[in-house]
């Protein structure tokens, strides 16, 4: 599934907010609009055809013949065309009147008696009849007012509203982002020192000029928040790191005494020699404990990346590799070595790198049968180190697992294969990870597993 922004969704939500509203302004004005625009015209036209149809019938008393001149001086004097209608035949008509204009139905609602007014569309234009009935000379008189002028009043006043609904949807867009990115930028603020802190830089913290009241206590709640973290973290580390040396010297005395013991074995009986076997493998077993929680304490305590420097890659991993079969009383493993390895450098702490090849050699020897070969490539601005064993391999479902502190997957359950403290595998992505690399367990192409290391390439290497 993949993430949906926040400042995406607030920014839709505001468009789509300000469309709507701005819609529904626009809508409810032109229809209001055309509303009055139209009723104030049929009134007004109504009551120019009472006006008109007083005039035609003083005409029709006093001089009929000179109906038609009156006729086309009222069309245009009001741009309408004037119709006279007695005795169910057209009397006269305005120069531009035409009988198709009236219908059937509403010749016969005036003729009836009735003054009767309607909007009909004449072919693609609105025109407003009005018919008048004079019963004293048993005439009907219609007036048609074409509605052409007032529909393209209404056009301009609709395309004004959607360039203003849409003004108003920049506008609110426009606002919307200035809010967002006023509201969120404090998220990504918190978000970047959230992740500055899980690096590693412990002593970072938020820092906010002028700020609302609400960012202003978010900020001083997540600096609390994170000094007790901090403080707790070094606490234990402290902890655990005193309780480690207060270990040594005990430790140091008991792995002396089996020493001694070892040295007279053949003088104990078959159960004392078999006591010893035990208290020999269980105290090398404590000692690596130890050894390796100095070393997680150190790591939590800060002293991550003191003493990198920036080293050649062919030669650092075949020497620590040497090294780490020496410290097995071991023939180091096969090293491959890619030409494009030449040139490349990384940034490390040798002794630290030292130790997870050391770890990682450790854990094939206990769990794997050994290691199968090291292999070193360069894959675009990565060192790529692949460390291959010939055991039966990880599950999947504990690949991440395994490099939890004190996880030893199916070996805890079997103490006859539980050889290590659980350490190994945490310390070799501690160290790793404080060289900005990463490492992954895969599938070998022998078949068994694969531990594979990629560091950054320096900037000094060789393009």
């Amino acid at each position: 599934m993949r993430l949906r922004s926040l400042r995406v969704r607030l920014l839709v939500t505001f468009g789509i907010g300000a469309l709507a509203l701005s819609s529904i302004f626009a809508s409810l004005t032109f229809v209001g609009v055309q509303r009055v625009l139209i009723n104030n015209q049929q009134q007004t036209d109504l009551h120019q055809s009472y006006v008109n149809a007083a005039l035609i019938r003083s005409t029709l008393y006093s001089a009929p013949p000179q109906l038609p001149s009156i006729l086309n001086s009222i069309e245009t004097a009001t741009g309408s065309s004037v119709l006279v209608h007695t005795h169910h035949q057209w009397l006269s008509k305005s120069h531009g009147a035409a009988t198709t204009d009236v219908t059937t139905h509403i010749v016969t609602m005036v003729d009836n008696g009735r003054v009767v007014d309607q909007t009909l569309l004449r072919g693609h234009q609105l025109i407003f009849v009005v018919g008048v009935p004079i019963p004293a000379v048993e005439t009907q008189v219609f007036q048609v007012f074409p509605l052409g002028r007032l529909e393209h009043t209404l056009h301009t006043l609709l395309l004004v509203l959607i360039l203003g609904a849409l003004l108003t949807l920049v506008l609110g867009i426009s606002g919307g982002l200035w809010l967002i990115r006023r509201a969120v930028r404090p998220l990504e603020e918190v978000s970047a020192t959230a992740a500055a802190i899980a690096d590693g830089e412990l002593t970072t913290r938020l820092v906010v000029g002028r700020a609302d009241a609400e960012v202003q206590q978010l900020t001083n709640s997540f600096n609390t928040m994170v000094s007790r973290l901090v403080e707790r973290m070094e606490r234990d580390a402290r902890f655990a790191s005193d309780v480690s040396h207060e270990l040594r010297s005990p430790l140091t005395t008991m792995a002396t005494t089996t020493a001694v013991l070892r040295e007279h074995r053949h003088e104990l009986s078959a159960v004392g020699r078999e006591s010893l076997d035990l208290l020999c493998a269980d105290l090398a077993i404590f000692q690596a404990l130890v050894e390796d929680l100095l070393e997680m304490a150190r790591a939590d305590a800060g002293m991550a990346g003191r003493l990198i420097e920036v080293v050649p890659a062919g030669p650092l991993v075949a020497q620590s590799v040497r090294s780490a079969a020496r410290h097995f009383g071991s023939e180091p493993p096969p090293l491959e070595v890619a030409p494009d390895v030449d040139e490349a450098r990384v940034s490390v702490d040798r002794r630290r790198f030292e130790r997870v090849m050391t770890n990682l050699t450790a854990n094939a020897e206990r769990y794997a049968g050994g290691i199968t070969a090291v292999r070193i490539a360069v894959e675009g601005t990565s060192l790529v180190v692949n460390v291959d064993d010939e055991g039966p391999g990880v599950p999947i479902e504990e690949r991440e697992r395994i490099y939890q502190r004190f996880f030893r997957g199916r070996a805890a359950h079997d103490r006859g294969r539980a050889h290590g403290s659980g350490l190994g595998l945490a310390l070799v992505r501690e160290h790793v990870t404080s060289f900005h690399g990463t490492i992954t367990t895969l599938t070998s192409p022998e078949g068994g597993a694969r531990f594979q290391i990629r560091l950054p390439l320096s900037e000094e290497s060789a393009e």
